[in-house]
């Protein structure tokens, strides 16, 4: 095995008549996009079929149109200038694997950041089918524990921020009702926004219900009493990776602390030049693991 890479961890939200097939044909079959002077697009992409499972291997790459390079002359003492057409910048390796809308890929120094994969490779799924009746979003998915010890910090929260694409079939139980009501009025996403006043905080129970969810062990999951209020249920789905969620609040001395969900996201350690099959079963073995831990259950 080379050197090691971290692969971030994601999900992507479908909208419109987007489906998982047409993803897949557009990781293949890709319709490159255009940023700021320099093109994006899919390369390498190979299809699989492993245990019944469909995923797809390939890599994002940033290049430029009207690259140039310096060619040593040795003879005549001199450098020279070379056009060199979609000279390749930096390139991400990633996995989609349908079965979990479930994504994992690395990222680029300077050049490929986790949220600009997401926002890359969205624009390009859209791009490829002329963005006729098609949404595409990657969210990531956090580490809960992570996102609990922020949580612990705040003296009270003030606001509460979310877009949230319920899956399906699957659902989390704390936030089974957000999903129920969402599907109930036939809709793709949801926009959840929250804010108190100055003189008091939101009267909400956040912190603690992700420290119970963290702290819940395999065979029990942690269910209240009562179903989650929609704020609390809708930063609970995005920090599932099914949307993207924003909590703010006070610490000591009225400091404003914001936490995202996506700021605290599940990542593990590969091989840089993975086997595709190789990468591909630490995927599903982490995917299940969170589905496990976080006691996710498939609907009817």
């Amino acid at each position: 095995m080379g050197s090691m890479v971290t692969y971030y961890m994601g999900r992507v939200a479908k909208g419109g008549q987007l489906d998982s097939e047409k993803i897949i044909q557009a990781i293949l079959n890709p319709k490159p996009i255009e940023w700021w002077g320099k093109g994006w697009s899919f390369f390498d992409a190979q299809r699989y079929h492993i245990r019944e499972i469909d995923f797809v291997f390939a890599k994002l790459s940033k290049f430029h149109p009207e690259g140039e390079v310096v060619i040593a002359d040795p003879d005549a003492k001199k450098e020279a200038i070379q056009m060199e057409p979609n000279l390749r910048i930096a390139s991400s390796t990633f996995i989609y694997i349908p079965k979990y809308s479930g994504i994992i890929f690395t990222t680029h120094p300077n050049h490929i950041k986790e949220h600009q994969f997401g926002y890359r490779f969205s624009h390009i799924i859209s791009n490829t089918y002329d963005d006729f009746f098609v949404d595409c979003t990657v969210n990531l998915i956090s580490d809960l524990r992570t996102f609990a010890e922020k949580l612990s910090k705040l003296k009270g929260i003030y606001k509460i921020n979310a877009k949230v694409n319920p899956p399906n079939p699957l659902f989390g139980p704390l936030w089974k009702s957000l999903k129920d009501y969402v599907d109930s009025r036939n809709s793709d996403s949801m926009l959840v926004r929250e804010q108190a006043g100055d003189d008091a905080p939101l009267n909400t129970d956040l912190p603690m219900h992700v420290q119970k969810v963290v702290s819940q062990i395999n065979t029990v999951p942690y269910l209240p009493p009562e179903p989650l209020p929609i704020g609390d249920a809708a930063i609970l789905m995005a920090a599932d990776g099914y949307g993207e969620g924003l909590v703010q609040g006070y610490q000591e001395g009225r400091e404003r602390v914001t936490i995202k969900t996506s700021e605290t996201n599940r990542n593990f350690a590969f091989d840089r030049d993975p086997d595709p099959v190789d990468l591909f079963d630490e995927a599903c073995a982490i995917f299940d693991r969170i589905e496990a831990d976080r006691h996710m259950e498939h609907g009817e």
